[in-house]
């Protein structure tokens, strides 16, 4: 039996609460193809900044949207069916290629698939209609579920923050505290990075974060809003006062420039928690040149070089600057102990990394930096004197004792982690 609904902007019964779809809907009648279906409208489809809107079906933790005229959404993907209606769509497709996105078209039909912690969940969902800025939908919460296999022996599972599953991070230790810092920008809430927290060394174990179109977006300035990270427990923070007249430089693990794509993710860039005390010299040149170098791997997901760009930062933690003395600056003379720590007892790093993997498609590739943390690097470095820091990320696990990229199906983590290749990447 046909079921007509009447998609009025003031019939938001007809509408399940759980997505924000409480806007101005089109004046037209529409037909659902399946009994207890439920509608939606998400904006974005010609400019988010005509409005913009995303959907969180019921029982789900994260929310699908439209960016570029395509479905996609974290823990999300999808693959196009030929249906015209949902209660043809009896199962769900064996062997399907799951997508991160899939271009929105009229009359399309999907099956979407959901990641939860243990299983896949799904939706089946066609699109009623496409009109200027808003898509209707139409969709049904499948009762499937699939166990999700076991393809990654050492995966991240069975935590309750679905960011730890991000390809970005490495390995989770329990002995250490995980704080991830979200935003919202255009309405999605996203994570913008995530650290490791080390409370016997008051040094963050890394720090991993990732650029996409979103997030390779170069529109605010450096906020300085230095503030304690309130992710971590009061008696772990540390504050102005740990990093004062030390003769070191308050250090960004996560660089204020890699996070300049909102005001909020700028700003907790200054967490203290993502402060390493790094030489004048070594900050403000080699590193940043490093950096920066990053940054334009990573922004090149505009242009579509890549389609993602995953960086895990840190500096070592198995391996300190045990006494040393360094040039004096405005801020003091540089000094550790005979432990490595600083004069207010944070732990100085030997080295400094970056972990690095790129995605296009379904092809990946990665490449490993590892750089001692001295005093006479050259300030402004060549690519070749960029290039002689490169390793591969087996390399880099072994000086770090840090499992990189743990999340990525185990045939294509040995693969990208057993080697590097300096001209795959544009310097």
């Amino acid at each position: 039996m046909k079921n007509y609904l009447l998609v009025l902007g003031l019939a938001l019964g007809l509408f399940n609460v759980s997505c924000e779809e409480q806007n101005t809907l089109p004046n037209v009648y529409v037909e659902t193809t399946q009994d207890g279906a439920y509608t939606s409208v998400l904006k974005g489809y010609e400019n988010p900044a005509l409005g913009f809107t995303t959907c969180q079906p019921e029982g789900f933790n994260a929310s699908f949207y439209i960016q570029d005229k395509s479905f996609c959404g974290s823990a999300y993907s999808f693959v196009s069916v030929s249906a015209h209606r949902l209660d043809d769509m009896a199962e769900v497709p064996a062997n399907a290629d799951w997508q991160p996105s899939a271009a929105v078209v009229p009359d399309g039909a999907y099956w979407v698939r959901y990641r939860d912690t243990q299983v896949y969940r799904f939706l089946k969902m066609r699109v009623m209609q496409i009109d200027g800025n808003a898509v209707t939908l139409e969709y049904v919460i499948a009762t499937e579920t699939v166990a999700i296999p076991n393809e990654n022996v050492n995966a991240n599972a069975g935590y309750e923050n679905v960011s730890v599953t991000g390809y970005e991070m490495p390995r989770l230790d329990d002995r250490y505290v995980y704080a991830d810092h979200y935003v919202t920008v255009n309405g999605v809430e996203r994570l913008n990075y995530a650290l490791e927290w080390n409370p016997d060394m008051r040094h963050a174990n890394w720090v991993a974060f990732s650029f996409d179109s979103t997030s390779s977006a170069d529109v605010v300035k450096r906020t300085d809003a230095w503030a304690v990270d309130p992710k971590l427990p009061e008696d772990m923070w540390t504050m102005e006062e740990d990093h004062k007249s030390d003769g070191f430089d308050k250090g960004h693990l996560c660089a204020s420039e890699d996070r300049v794509y909102s005001k909020e993710a700028n700003e907790q860039t200054f967490y203290y928690s993502n402060m390493s005390p790094q030489l004048n010299d070594f900050n403000g040149g080699f590193w940043a040149k490093m950096e920066a170098r990053v940054q334009s791997w990573g922004r090149s997901t505009v242009s579509g070089t890549f389609d993602k760009v995953y960086v895990a930062k840190g500096g070592t933690m198995n391996e300190l600057l045990k006494n040393f003395t360094g040039t004096k600056v405005s801020g003091g003379t540089p000094t550790t102990d005979e432990n490595g720590f600083t004069i207010h007892g944070l732990a100085c790093p030997k080295y400094y990394f970056m972990a690095v993997l790129a995605q296009k498609g379904d092809s990946f590739q990665a490449i490993g930096f590892l750089v001692e943390h001295k005093e006479g690097h050259p300030r402004n470095p060549s690519a070749d004197e960029l290039k002689q820091c490169a390793v591969s990320i087996d390399e880099l696990e072994k000086k770090t004792g840090i499992d990189f990229f743990c999340n990525l199906p185990d045939n294509i983590e040995e693969a990208v982690e057993a080697a590097y290749d300096v001209n795959a990447w544009a310097w």
